[in-house]
């Protein structure tokens, strides 16, 4: 990618935004800087409404806080010293994690086969899916639990990988309601759930090279997205993504080693950082996020920090 920054308009046939996005509206300096390093294995990324950073560390077994301008990370579930474990205190290979309205953070706990929620400032989990070191294809049960997200009323949807499986449990429930199932979903990594529709999710596939827009209850996807407005044309093992604040989608392209962009009702990707233009190269991006700002944060897995793009 050649040029300096992106510019998107709502006249542009192949994106047509609801809203008006002004020259240079979308625009981040190419020119990526360290913003968090000390990893041994990041897998995901999350920003709270106050720009603190969240991270989840699957060797470290635990999630870290960096605060804005912080110079390290701090612990704020699981092990400081690195310890896996099953108690309400610890998390074995923690995949991902989200926060809710009321500002209670949930953590896919991997190889635990739960999901742990903390309130605020606490550092013991509650089990809120899942029933701890325990598998089964049982609602009661996960099998590798690798994606998670919360909606409005605090439901908890999982990415029950091993069962190929998207499950929903809602506030107290001892069992989860299956929303879809599908062979598909063996080779699935993340999942977020449509900031437009109650009954419908974006699953990106790593082994198939796409993003699928799938709805509750349906057998097939609603759509696909593999398409890219750039010399190579498609996804190839796309990982994780986000949504900013006007509900364009963004896309971890792992093995193409960049970002690419999905503005709303639009099927063809727009690159916005890839390794070949940036300061900071990123190898093998798993995982996107925004601060408050709309600063880019890339998690490079190859290099185990998490790079900043600035919002021009």
């Amino acid at each position: 990618m050649q040029n300096t920054g992106i510019y998107v308009y709502q006249t542009t046939d192949k994106c047509k935004p609801r809203f008006i996005i002004l020259r240079n509206h979308f625009h981040w300096n190419q020119k990526g800087v360290i913003f968090a390093n000390q990893f041994n294995k990041p897998s995901t990324l999350y920003f709270d409404g106050n720009d603190n950073l969240y991270v989840s560390d699957k060797l470290k077994d635990h999630v870290e806080q960096w605060s804005p301008n912080a110079s390290a990370g701090v612990t704020v579930a699981g092990s400081t010293s690195g310890a896996a474990g099953s108690s309400s205190t610890l998390l074995n290979n923690p995949e991902d994690l989200t926060f809710d309205k009321n500002g209670f953070m949930y953590v896919a706990d991997n190889n635990n086969n739960r999901v742990q929620r903390f309130l605020p400032n606490s550092t013991i989990g509650t089990t809120v899916a899942g029933t701890t070191s325990q598998s089964s294809s049982a609602l009661t049960d996960l099998n590798d639990a690798v994606a998670i997200d919360v909606d409005e009323n605090s439901n908890v949807y999982v990415l029950d990988r091993g069962n190929k499986r998207i499950v929903k449990w809602g506030s107290n429930a001892t069992t989860g309601i299956s929303v879809i199932s599908n062979s598909l979903l063996s080779s699935a990594y993340d999942f977020l759930l449509s900031p437009t529709s109650s009954n419908q999710t974006y699953i990106s596939n790593e082994s198939s090279g796409v993003i699928y827009l799938w709805t509750f209850g349906v057998n097939t996807p609603t759509l696909t997205l593999d398409k890219v407005n750039d010399s190579i044309s498609t996804l190839s093992r796309p990982r994780g993504m986000a949504f900013d604040s006007y509900g364009n989608l963004y896309v971890a392209d792992r093995s193409d080693n960049r970002v690419v962009m999905y503005c709303v009702n639009s099927t063809d990707g727009i690159v916005i950082a890839d390794s070949s233009s940036t300061t900071s190269l990123i190898g093998s991006p798993i995982a996107v996020a925004f601060d408050s700002n709309l600063n880019l944060y890339v998690l490079d897995s190859n290099n185990k920090r998490v790079v900043k793009f600035a919002r021009l």
